[in-house]
């Protein structure tokens, strides 16, 4: 894989995806687990210390998915370089920190699984999954976000060498 090519950027983007994914679910699933088998307790036990819990901890968890989807498309719109390597470079930023704020609110979720043992954070944490498999890097993706056209839209499909 040459270093001058949309392919570098990708997997860096990737990587940064996957380990967002990956982290969170690994103590998820292993608290999903638990629960199933009726080992996992709740630490807190007084019904409406759960209830503020779990109504906090799921609008804390929306609040910052809202900010990386909102922060996501607004870093993107302004990207205003002529260079394809910097458009690329500024994404890649850009869709990092989106996915560091999503993979902020999954552990917000498993903390909130831990406190309270609620099915309200298993259930969003899957609504959260299934919205994030949407936003999967790809550069199908890379072009309708930067709305690459022309021969940048063909250097980032086909994987070509950047012009310089």
């Amino acid at each position: 894989m040459s270093k001058n090519t949309p392919e570098v950027y990708h997997q860096r983007i990737s990587t940064a995806f996957h380990t967002m994914i990956a982290l969170p679910l690994a103590a998820f699933v292993y608290l999903f687990l638990e629960k199933k088998h009726n080992e996992l307790q709740p630490l807190l036990i007084d019904a409406y210390a759960v209830n503020g819990i779990n109504i906090s901890l799921t609008l804390l968890a929306a609040i910052v998915t809202y900010l990386a989807y909102r922060n996501f498309r607004h870093g993107v719109q302004s990207i205003a370089v002529d260079s394809l390597k910097e458009k690329l470079t500024r994404y890649g930023k850009i869709s990092i920190q989106a996915y560091l704020y999503v993979g902020l609110a999954f552990v917000i979720l498993v903390v909130g699984l831990i406190q309270t043992t609620s099915v309200l954070f298993i259930v969003f944490y899957v609504v959260l999954l299934f919205l994030l498999s949407l936003q999967r890097p790809t550069p199908a993706k890379y072009i309708r976000d930067l709305a690459l056209e022309g021969e940048e839209k063909t250097i980032v499909r086909d994987k070509l060498e950047f012009k310089d």
